[in-house]
Parts: structure tokens; sequence; C-alpha cells
């Protein structure tokens, strides 16, 4: 399974340009989206949401690596234990740390 997260957590910030960077490389994704929130990932209800239902071999796809974390700390350890759990990770705008086994790249920086 394939999931799109974004995120903003400004008015000025374009949930809609996240969406549709997504879909056009995913256009299968399940989308998981999110207004407004908070800097702390327990505080974003759609990211827990998705945490629960990935399992290993599904990918997460993201615009940035700022849209999954906004802190290195807390980005890590996700990243990590994504990792260690077998998703796939994908950043369209870093794809040099993205996380997959379709045989084009793996990276882990651990």
């Amino acid at each position: 399974m394939i999931y799109l997260y974004c995120r903003v957590s400004t008015r000025n910030q374009k949930l809609d340009r996240q969406i549709e960077n997504g879909l056009r490389e995913y256009p299968t994704a399940k989308v998981y989206k999110e207004k407004y929130t908070g800097t702390k990932l327990e505080e974003r209800k759609e990211l827990q949401n998705l945490l629960k239902v990935v399992k290993p071999k599904d990918t997460i796809v993201f615009d940035s690596v700022s849209r999954m974390s906004r802190d290195a700390e807390s980005g890590f350890k996700l990243y990590k234990e994504l990792f260690e759990k077998g998703v796939e990770l994908v950043f369209l705008k870093e794809p040099h740390i993205n996380i997959n086994d379709n045989g084009k790249k793996r990276h882990c920086f651990y």
C-alpha cells in the first residue's frame, strides 16, 4: 500500500501543492492530510492514524522531509523506527534519503 502524508503548519503554506506533487508520482496513494499542526509528532492526529495502519513493505510518501518532522531528533527517531519496521519512505524533494527496496536506492544513515 502507498500512503501520501501532507501537512501544513501555517495558513501561508499550500496543502494542495503537496497533494498534487505526491499524486503525480504516486497516483494510487491514499492521502492523509493535516492543517496547522503542532510541532510534536504526537500532536498530529492523521500522522498517528497513518502510523497505526502502515505495515512492512508499505510506502509513505512525503513532499519533503520537513513534512515528516520539524526537528532532527524526532524525525530521526521516526525514520529509524519506520526503517526497522520495513516501511519504505519517499521524500520527493530529498530523494537521497529515501528508504526503498525496489532496487533503485536504499539509504540508511545510522
